[in-house]
C-alpha cells in the first residue's frame, strides 16, 4: 500500500500538512508533518505533494545495514532519529526538522491525509 500523488489536482491548501502534525504529534506544524507541499508559484504553478514513496529498497535505511526485520519495524515509524535517513533518500520523502526526521508510516494503513485531500490529489493505491 502507498499513496499516489497527482500533483496537477493539489491546490497546495496544507489540509494534509496539517492533518498528519495534528494525527502524530498533536500539534499543526507543517514542519512536523511527513507530507510537505512544494510550492512551484514561479513556473507552472503545479504545486507537488512529497512524502515517502513506500519503496521497496528504501535507500533512506540502506546506509545503516539493518536487517530486514529492523527495516519492517523502521517503515512503521513516523519519528526517525538518524538525520541522514532524510538526505539519503533520493525522492526527497522524508524531513528534517529539529533533529528529527518525519517519515510517512501511512497512519498504520489509514492515510489522513488521503481522508481530507478534497480534490484527491492523493490517494491510496495497492
Amino acid at each position: 500500500m502507498k499513496i499516489k500523488v497527482i500533483k496537477e489536482k493539489c491546490t497546495a491548501c496544507g489540509l494534509c500538512e496539517n492533518i498528519c502534525s495534528l494525527t502524530h504529534t498533536g500539534t499543526v506544524n507543517k514542519k512536523r508533518s511527513a507530507i510537505r507541499i512544494f510550492m512551484d508559484d514561479l513556473g507552472d504553478s503545479i504545486h507537488t505533494p512529497l512524502l515517502c514513496l513506500q519503496c521497496k529498497k528504501m535507500k533512506c535505511l540502506e546506509a545503516e545495514n539493518l536487517s530486514e526485520t529492523e527495516i519492517t519495524e523502521e517503515k512503521k515509524k513516523f519519528l526517525w532519529e538518524n538525520l541522514l535517513r532524510a538526505s539519503n533518500c533520493p525522492f526527497n520523502g522524508c524531513f528534517a526538522h529539529e533533529g528529527k526526521v518525519y517519515h510517512c508510516n501511512l497512519c498504520d494503513g489509514d492515510p489522513q491525509c488521503v481522508k481530507v485531500c478534497t480534490n484527491s490529489a492523493l490517494i491510496l493505491i495497492d
